[in-house]
């Protein structure tokens, strides 16, 4: 019996080594800074980081001096006009968890392992803002327009587009009348999750960020 609960004892902690790895990479990726000194340009462009607990958004302006939304997404995309909105918001994920999972509690382990294992299409989800205000889960920036530039060029190659360029809605997927979801380019793992592709955007736009984390609290500790 000795011998039966010591083999247990340590398969138990072999078969939980791994989370524990994993977990003690996020927190220092989480805590390890990057870009912890901002550009100084003008800032002028109001962007907003916006988390449920688990995903993190980037919104921003649907028209801009940079760019205009309205050229990229067709009203049609939506159930309502994307034209009575100031903002849009950008998330990224697995298409599959996103069409079987609106709500955390439709979350099945067969739908989370496939996500988290299996190479499976991502999708971009859109959502319109009319107003965003501040609170506990939004954090409202503004950046610089040539950051803007950059989270522009960042958001329009993660989609999937056709032969003509156009971008490529998944048809009849929405969670309300103001979202619509896209075929993304690349696939969601373990490594890659919704909040690391928020975060290498804020990296890539020299914005402040975190070496490398999967979940929404290595985005937010930025920015206390």
């Amino acid at each position: 019996m000795k011998k039966f609960l010591h083999y247990l004892r340590n398969g138990i902690l072999l078969f939980l080594l791994p989370f524990f790895i994993y977990l003690l990479l996020a927190i220092i990726g989480s805590t390890i800074p990057v870009n912890k000194n901002e550009t100084n340009k003008e800032k002028k462009i109001p962007v907003f980081l916006i988390t449920n607990g688990a995903h993190t958004d980037l919104a921003v302006p649907i028209q801009s001096s940079v760019i205009d939304w309205n050229k990229i997404i067709e009203k049609e995309h939506f159930n309502t006009s994307p034209r009575d909105y100031q903002y849009i918001g950008f998330g990224w994920g697995d298409l599959e968890f996103y069409r079987t999972t609106p709500q955390w509690e439709d979350l099945t382990l067969k739908t989370a392992f496939n996500s988290l294992f299996l190479e499976t299409p991502a999708a971009l989800h859109l959502e319109l803002h009319e107003v965003i205000l501040e609170d506990e889960n939004t954090i409202a920036l503004s950046i610089s327009k040539e950051q803007y530039a950059v989270l522009v060029e960042y958001f329009l190659h993660s989609f999937q587009v056709d032969k003509d360029g156009s971008v490529q809605p998944v048809p009849g997927l929405h969670y309300n009348s103001r979202d619509a979801f896209y075929h993304a380019k690349g696939s969601l793992n373990t490594f890659k999750t919704c909040n690391t592709w928020i975060n290498n955007g804020l990296k890539k736009a020299g914005m402040k960020a975190c070496l490398w984390t999967p979940f929404t609290q290595g985005i937010f500790y930025q920015y206390p």
